[in-house]
């Protein structure tokens, strides 16, 4: 007899009783995989994952002890491109594990093995021949192993103090960027201008699936002017800050950009998210420029915020050499996985 229960979670009918018990679970989840780091908000969390389902086929589920039911104590959660979405074409022969974890103390129990299994029976109703997922621990690496699958894309979580940073250089390349490019010209925006939306999702989109994937099997990532709208209402409807800069040469090409996120809520920590050049416009200082004009906006805006964190696939070498010299470390180490369908059946069968 199982001492636990697994139920389906539903982020768009779950009432405010079963969200705060997730939120529970959340935060002592966090604290074991990035201790001391600050928890993001209730809100801004559940506002995201209903933003979500516009794109994809959700499922989640959480455990909970038979004789503690009021408290989660592993969570899983699934996804699938809808054919409905942009991304769609090249990405649906995958299941997206979002998440799967069980709080330490609740381990050996068997909770995992069961979890894996609504994983395959997830992934083989809808005849997805892959399954990805992602770990900073040593015990999901090990479960990969077990189940023959691959450690496909080695990313950088990098962090950079903003009381170790040098100033001097970072204005220097501010200045140096509009000298060596001086037909181009940056702007850093709260919302993409409506005149320039459709050129920066195209141009984002390219730049995004330009980032190395080693040997990750997915398909491109697409960004179009209706799902950018989205993700700015969100982040308006969630007190985000959201600021993007971006490089335009003089014909009205987008060269450059980068973008940031704040809420006080995960202060004193902000996220960078994708920092990118047109590959016809590398060499000429652009990465640099975009990336020094946003730390000297952060700094102008953010006050609270002493560390800036980034990730990074470990084979992008450019721009962990930019980021190395702006100061930023290695925090973490984060290993997208993947397992064939097949694969993770036959481990279930042996079990």
């Amino acid at each position: 007899m199982k001492d636990y229960d697994i139920q389906q979670f539903d982020v768009t009918t779950a009432s405010k009783k079963e969200w705060t018990k997730f939120h529970k679970y959340r935060r002592k989840r966090n604290s074991e995989v990035f201790p001391g780091d600050p928890v993001e908000d209730d809100m801004v969390y559940e506002e995201w994952e209903k933003t979500s389902i516009d794109e994809f086929e959700i499922n989640s589920y959480a455990v909970s002890m038979k004789e503690n039911p009021s408290e989660i104590v592993a969570w899983l959660q699934l996804c699938v491109f809808k054919e409905t979405s942009p991304s769609y074409s090249g990405n649906e022969h995958m299941v997206i594990v979002r998440s799967m974890a069980v709080l330490k103390e609740y381990r050996r129990r068997g909770i995992g093995l069961d979890l894996l299994k609504l994983v395959y029976d997830f992934a083989a109703e809808r005849k997805k021949r892959l399954v990805l997922g992602g770990t900073a621990e040593k015990e999901g690496r090990e479960l990969n192993r077990l189940l023959g699958g691959t450690e496909a894309l080695e990313m950088r979580i990098n962090r950079l103090s903003m009381d170790k940073v040098d100033w001097n250089m970072v204005e220097k390349w501010e200045s140096e960027g509009t000298e060596k490019s001086p037909d181009a010209s940056l702007m850093i925006y709260s919302s993409i201008p409506d005149n320039i939306l459709e050129d920066y999702c195209k141009k984002y989109t390219e730049v995004y699936n330009q980032m190395p994937l080693d040997e990750l099997d997915v398909g491109h990532t697409v960004y179009t002017p209706e799902l950018w709208r989205k993700y700015e209402d969100t982040s308006v409807k969630t007190g985000e800050t959201w600021l993007t800069a971006v490089i335009r040469e003089k014909n009205g090409d987008i060269s450059g950009l980068t973008d940031i996120i704040y809420h006080p809520s995960k202060a004193p920590l902000l996220k960078q998210l994708l920092t990118g050049v047109d590959q016809k416009y590398r060499g000429k200082g652009k990465g640099k420029w975009v990336k020094a004009a946003m730390l000297l906006k952060v700094r102008e805006k953010f006050p609270d915020i002493k560390t800036i964190s980034t990730s990074t696939a470990t084979s992008n070498a450019p721009m962990i050499a930019i980021n190395e010299r702006l100061g930023f470390k290695l925090h973490r180490e984060i290993f997208n996985i993947q397992v064939d369908t097949e694969k993770l059946g036959q481990f279930l069968k042996g079990r």
